[in-house]
């Protein structure tokens, strides 16, 4: 099987120089002559919550400047509407939620723009006592009504936050208490209830709703359609929600995002760079992290984010001293082109792994892909494990599910479908797919098997993942056809389910709610169930594994569901990926969070001394 894949890699390799992607030849090499490639493999999965990778001989100095990388720019920054983890890598920095994670246990509940917090006996109503020495960017207060006002406008049935609001389903009222206590309940006992109810960004009342269209209506106003359906005051809302300034502050003279966070929206040109700098005013003077994990403002002046699409155009950015930080570089880059003496006594290389997993989703409601046996076959034609070799250079984790593989939801007794080409075709022929016109193409019911396997401009693995199968599945009678899209248009055609196959990754958390992703209401509506998978059994154990408080219980669910997932295919599950990275050794703070995006730059300082005894 090695030496087939080395032939048909061969081959692509051709393929990709005649697409123009810029690519050249590839080492192959075994799994010990690998190694970590002069850096430090960072997984977190035993007692250790946070790693430092720089040395802690020196004290936290301010000042200095960050410039990292990433591929994608953000469609927009409107923090609910938004769906792309672009977008919220930046907006993480500027607004703040009720509750955040605990960094020594990774529980959800270190208050955070919350002093306190309290739960009713029954479960069913959560109770957020407010500090009230929070401030806005621009001065004004942060109260409860900033809370109050949050939540009514993610329940707001028109603004375009389908995929966020799903996970507020159950809430059935909100109120404020006074300036300082936000009270809010839920019809159900929900396992995630802490997390989702404290854990959304608070958005600024006097930025976002001016004129307070939304101050007469209640939460159960808005929750109730009859209501939303005669009220043109709570769509006007929503309309100036969805496209709000706020959301798009692009050019040198926007206005910028008003937030409550430890840094300053600075500005963004489109195509170039987004910036946000230290906030001085920053309210949190106490911070009550793990030694050395400080949130207390931030240590640089300024963080710059590049969009460099290309990757070799990143790591040449990086070795020129442009950039100062590629989170992600491509394993070629990370295993074969950073291991000189000069990059690597100046970088430093870390791989990481955050809750994160790859796959290929078939739009289950494409006549090609409505059998579960062609969704079958198509996993088998993929040879996972040797993509993962000679492409990824064995960075992939094997999943064969969405739940987090080092956490407790996680079901190891599923074994993988096997790279089985003989028994794809027999399963594309039991589904019915034939070659009846004997064009060379199968067909069934008058439709030939031609489809279009959709990629994002900027993603190399995709695009080699789309060569791979185009190649595979000609040799077997299927055409597909590869269309490459700009990501803001990929996104588009991703949530009006305009594709036949994807190709894309998902970010979770420690323990996760399948029901954004997978529950049948959630097809359509640009809700997040992309593929329209429908199963009734399913939606019965993701409903009732959401109210049950017993981990034990809910796990099993949660096992059964991933059995479902296993026979039906509506993905093909890739792998958990360690994500390779680089930094320059001038940083000091560096630690990394099994958390995405795997790193915050809170603690993160610059040591321009080192800068200066180099020079």
């Amino acid at each position: 099987m090695k030496k087939s894949f080395l032939i048909q890699f061969s081959v692509l390799i051709l393929l990709i120089i005649f697409a123009n992607l810029g690519m050249r030849s590839i080492e192959t090499f075994d799994d010990d002559e690998l190694g970590n490639a002069g850096g430090i493999r960072i997984d977190l999965t035993g007692n250790e919550t946070v790693f430092e990778s720089s040395p802690k001989d020196l004290p936290p100095r301010e000042g200095g400047t960050l410039v990292l990388a990433e591929s994608a720019e953000p469609e927009h920054l409107n923090t609910y509407t938004s769906t792309s983890a672009a977008a919220t890598r930046v907006l993480d920095y500027i607004y703040e939620t009720l509750l955040d994670y605990d960094y020594e246990t990774w529980r959800y509940d270190r208050p955070l723009l919350a002093e306190s917090f309290s739960i009713s006996d029954d479960g069913y109503t959560f109770t957020f006592k407010i500090r009230e020495n929070v401030y806005w960017h621009d001065g004004q207060q942060l109260t409860a009504d900033d809370v109050l006002f949050s939540i009514k406008a993610v329940l707001n049935p028109f603004v375009d936050c389908a995929p966020m609001r799903s996970s507020f389903s159950k809430v059935v009222s909100a109120s404020t208490n006074g300036q300082y206590e936000f009270i809010i309940s839920s019809s159900e006992t929900y396992f995630r209830n802490q997390e989702i109810l404290g854990g959304f960004h608070i958005i600024p009342k006097h930025i976002w709703d001016p004129k307070g269209l939304l101050d007469r209506y209640s939460v159960e106003d808005l929750l109730n359609p009859s209501v939303t359906r005669e009220e043109a005051a709570i769509k006007e809302f929503a309309d100036a929600f969805n496209t709000h300034p706020q959301g798009r502050p692009v050019g040198e003279d926007a206005e910028p995002i008003i937030g409550s966070g430890p840094w300053l929206f600075d500005k963004w040109i489109t195509g170039d760079y987004i910036s946000y700098a230290r906030n001085d005013n920053y309210w949190n003077d106490d911070p009550t992290y793990i030694d050395g994990y400080s949130e207390d403002g931030a240590y640089l002046d300024k963080v710059i984010v590049k969009v460099i699409s290309d990757a070799t155009a990143r790591l040449t950015a990086l070795k020129a001293s442009e950039i100062d930080f590629i989170p992600r570089m491509r394993a070629v880059q990370y295993f074969t082109q950073t291991n000189t003496p000069d990059f690597l006594e100046k970088f430093q290389k870390v791989s990481y792994v955050v809750p994160a997993y790859s796959y290929i989703g078939w739009n289950n409601d494409k006549p090609y892909f409505s059998d579960k046996r062609v969704r079958q076959a198509m996993t088998m034609l993929i040879d996972r494990d040797s993509y993962n070799k000679y492409v990824a250079y064995g960075l992939g984790i094997p999943t064969i599910g969405p739940f987090y593989i080092y956490g407790e939801q996680y079901n190891h007794n599923i074994e993988r479908w096997p790279y089985d080409p003989i028994r794809a075709v027999e399963l594309i022929e039991e589904a019915g797919w034939i070659d009846h016109d004997g064009d060379g193409i199968r067909d069934k019911d008058g439709v030939p098997f031609n489809f279009t396997f959709s990629v994002s401009a900027g993603s190399t693995s995709s695009k080699y993942m789309a060569l791979m199968l185009k190649e595979d599945l000609r040799k077997v009678g299927i055409v597909v056809n590869i269309r490459q899209l700009e990501w803001s248009v990929y996104v588009e055609n991703l949530r009006d389910r305009q594709f036949d196959v994807v190709s894309l990754l998902w970010i979770g958390g420690l323990e996760s709610d399948p029901y954004q992703i997978w529950h049948s209401d959630n097809i359509g509506d640009r809700g997040s169930n992309y593929m329209g998978f429908r199963h009734a059994e399913a939606d019965s154990l993701i409903e009732t594994a959401r109210f049950e408080l017993d981990k034990k219980k809910r796990n099993a669910m949660y096992f059964r569901l991933q059995e479902i997932f296993h026979e039906e295919q509506p993905y093909t599950f890739m792998f958990y990926q360690r994500d390779p990275g680089a930094y320059l050794k001038e940083f000091h703070g560096v630690k990394w969070i099994p958390i995405r995006p795997g790193y915050k730059l809170y603690s993160w300082w610059r040591n321009t001394s080192m800068a200066g005894e180099a020079s």
